[in-house]
């Protein structure tokens, strides 16, 4: 019986190497998109894709987004100006957060501010410590200053203040940082104290470019992807820092 084996075997060495190597290919390239599928989505020129979420898209599948993206940075409140700058949590930050801790996406968290002063500043800053309750983001905690009709009389002094105040009052955090458009990078938030905090850039443009200060450029505010309906909010990470 053996001898028989070894015969046929013999004879079709060549056939069966083909079909062998064959197999081995196709294992391979699924083996290759089921670590790229779960692993880093990353665009066509090297960056990393994520996307911002807040109260703004309603509910949404991270399941579904997490084919597209590698990361998502999440808003957990937001202060108030119509209930007398209230500290307000953002009613999908718990299921957003759940849903990126359940499935490993990385993600960071933002708070959208309204503060003029240090004492408005550390008040955000508890809020969103508590709010956190010991979770450490692995992209970090974000200020999210850009409100010109409530802020954009401040004094470039007087924005460093209260950036410098927020981010120093969130304990136990080791990547903090700042969002904001260009306009106000270039000509309000200056102060090279605030080069020590991870920069996150607005700036829309077809064909985004991410200059070396910035970590995070939030490149289009019309971005369509799974998961998600209506537009979201796409930004690029050129060096993966977390």
């Amino acid at each position: 019986m053996f001898f028989y084996l070894f015969i046929f075997l013999n004879k079709h060495k060549r056939k069966l190497t083909k079909i062998i190597s064959l197999v081995l290919s196709i294992c391979l390239f699924f083996f290759s998109f089921a670590i790229f599928s779960h692993n880093d989505k990353l665009s066509t020129d090297g960056k990393y894709i994520g996307i911002d979420i807040s109260k703004w898209n309603k509910e949404v599948n991270l399941q579904l987004a997490s084919q597209e993206i590698d990361y998502v940075i999440i808003r957990c409140g937001y202060t108030s100006l119509s209930d007398g700058k209230k500290t307000k949590e953002d009613p999908y930050f718990k299921q957003n957060l759940k849903q990126c801790e359940e499935l490993s996406i990385p993600y960071g968290i933002y708070y959208y501010s309204l503060a003029r002063d240090e004492n408005q500043a550390k008040k955000e800053a508890n809020f969103v410590t508590n709010l956190l309750n010991n979770k450490i983001p692995p992209l970090g905690v974000f200020l999210d200053l850009e409100d010109e009709k409530f802020q954009g009389d401040l004094t470039n002094n007087e924005l460093t203040t209260v950036a410098t105040t927020f981010l120093e009052n969130i304990p136990n955090q080791n990547k903090k940082g700042i969002y904001a458009n260009h306009h106000w990078w270039s000509t309000k938030l200056t102060d090279p104290q605030l080069d020590k905090y991870i920069k996150w850039k607005a700036r829309y443009n077809d064909k985004p470019t991410l200059e070396e200060e910035y970590a995070i450029l939030q490149y289009s505010q019309t971005g369509s992807i799974k998961g998600i309906i209506g537009n979201v909010d796409l930004n690029i990470v050129a060096n993966k820092y977390w």
